[in-house]
């Protein structure tokens, strides 16, 4: 990555961690639970400046299914979440790593 609009694309991937509320519109059932699951995405980042960069991503996150309350005896009421996330950001470095190196040039 460096300045002159070279980007460098990468890929992502982890842990993702959420707490669901849900409730039932027709009664006053409501519940929580804190879930973990995972989440994977890709970007591409741009250097603007020596210390400036600008960053485009996609994730897709998973947090599963959780049981979050019961309206009916032993009928579980159950929620799911999955979320696609488009994220756009400047990021700034704080420590100057000095120039980049010159182009190797090849004959």
């Amino acid at each position: 990555m460096g300045n002159g609009g070279t980007w460098l694309p990468y890929v992502t991937g982890g842990l993702a961690m959420g707490e669901l509320h849900a409730w039932d519109a027709l009664t006053p059932a409501s519940g929580n639970a804190f879930r973990t699951g995972w989440t994977v995405g890709a970007g591409v980042e741009t250097a603007l400046s020596q210390n400036w960069t600008f960053k485009l991503e996609y994730l897709y996150m998973d947090l599963g299914t959780a049981q979050l309350f019961n309206i009916v005896p032993s009928v579980p009421e159950t929620v799911s979440f999955d979320a696609n996330v488009i994220r756009a950001g400047f990021n700034y470095k704080f420590w100057d790593a000095g120039p980049p190196p010159p182009p190797i040039l090849h004959k």
